[in-house]
C-alpha cells in the first residue's frame, strides 16, 4: 500500500486550492512560498496527477484537483476535532531550542520562564549559538531564525516582524558625517561587520520599496556576536546594521541616530522545525506561545 499523504501537504493544499495563489497561500500560513511549492509538488507525486494549472500570474485547479479539494476539508475537519481533543491534555517532554546568544538573551529568556510557569511539565533545553546549524543532526527541535536564507526541507514559520536598520553613534556622524548612499558603506566610511550564522561572507542586501542594493561593508571592524558590534558602534566607531529590537531604545534615547532611513533589511523571526515534527502538540503550543509572547515585545510587531 502506498504511503498516505501528510496532513501537512493536505492543509498546504486546501490553502492554495481556496486562495488559487501560491504566494497568498504561504503569506496566509505565515511559511515561504518555496516551502508550498514544494509541499504541492510531494502531494502530487504521492497522488499521481495534477492539482493545479500553473500560470504565470495565477494558478487554478484541475479536475483532479476540484475532486480533491473536497475530501481534504473533510479530513482537516477531523483533524482539527481530534487536535481539539488532544489539547486539553497538559503538554510535557523535553524540548531543545536553539537562537542566536543576543536575541536568545533578550526574549528566550524571558519566554522560557515564562512558559515554566504555565507548564511546569515541560522541560527546556536552550541552546544559544553564533552559527550555522543542522536541526536534525544536532538534535533540535525548534530553531529560531532571524533573517537570512531559509531552508526548503524544513516547516519555517513567520512567527514575528523585524526590521534591521543602520545606525551609528552621534560621535562618529560629527566626525566623518552622514553617507548619502548605500555603495558609500564600502569605502568612504567605516563600517561595524556582523558575521551571521549562516555566512561565512559578510553582505549587506538594503531595501528602498521595491529597490534593492547589495553592499559589501568596509572590512576594518567585524565580530560575530551582536554584543560587542552594539557596544563599537556606541563608542563611535562606525556605522552598524543591526536588527531593531536590539537598537530600539538606544535610539529612542539618542545614543544612535538612524542612518539613511529610507534603507533597511527585512529580517523577520521564523520557527524552524522537521516536516517530522509538525504533529507534535507540544511543540505547536510552545511556537504559538512565543508567536503571542513576540507580538507583546518586538519593536515593529507592536506597530
Amino acid at each position: 500500500m502506498n504511503r498516505l499523504p501528510a496532513l501537512e501537504d493536505i492543509r498546504v493544499f486546501t490553502v492554495c486550492a481556496r486562495q488559487l495563489s501560491f504566494k497568498k497561500a504561504a503569506d496566509l500560513l505565515e511559511v515561504s512560498p518555496a516551502y508550498i511549492s514544494k509541499r504541492i509538488k510531494v502531494l502530487e507525486e504521492q497522488l499521481d496527477c495534477h492539482l493545479f494549472h500553473r500560470a504565470a500570474r495565477a494558478v487554478s485547479l484541475t479536475r483532479e484537483g476540484r475532486a480533491a479539494v473536497v475530501h481534504a476539508e473533510a479530513l482537516l475537519d477531523t483533524a482539527l476535532a481530534m487536535q481539539g481533543a488532544v489539547n486539553e491534555v497538559a503538554p510535557e517532554g523535553r524540548y531543545r531550542i536553539s537562537c542566536s546568544s543576543g536575541f536568545g538573551m533578550t526574549y528566550l529568556n524571558q519566554f522560557v520562564l515564562a512558559l515554566r510557569e504555565q507548564y511546569p511539565n515541560l522541560s527546556i533545553d536552550l541552546v544559544l549559538i553564533d552559527r550555522a546549524i543542522d536541526i536534525v543532526t544536532e538534535g533540535i527541535d525548534l530553531d529560531i531564525a532571524i533573517g537570512g536564507p531559509l531552508p526548503d526541507n524544513h516547516i519555517a514559520r513567520r512567527i514575528g516582524v523585524n526590521t534591521r536598520v543602520l545606525c551609528a553613534a552621534p560621535s562618529y556622524i560629527s566626525s566623518h558625517g552622514l553617507p548619502q548612499s548605500p555603495k558609500e558603506l564600502e569605502a568612504a566610511h567605516t563600517c561595524i561587520a556582523i558575521r551571521e550564522r549562516q555566512h561565512s561572507r559578510v553582505v549587506w542586501e538594503l531595501h528602498r520599496g521595491d529597490e534593492v542594493v547589495a553592499v559589501e561593508p568596509s572590512g576594518k571592524l567585524v565580530v560575530n556576536h551582536g554584543y560587542v558590534a552594539k557596544e563599537w558602534c556606541l563608542s563611535g566607531e562606525g556605522v552598524m546594521l543591526r536588527s531593531i529590537w536590539n537598537v530600539f531604545e538606544e535610539l529612542q534615547q539618542g545614543e544612535l541616530v538612524q542612518v539613511m532611513p529610507e534603507w533597511s533589511q527585512p529580517a523577520d523571526i521564523f520557527a524552524v522545525y522537521a516536516n517530522e515534527a509538525r504533529a507534535n502538540t507540544g511543540l505547536k503550543l510552545i511556537i504559538e506561545s512565543l508567536a503571542t509572547f513576540l507580538q507583546q515585545r518586538l519593536p515593529c510587531q507592536r506597530s
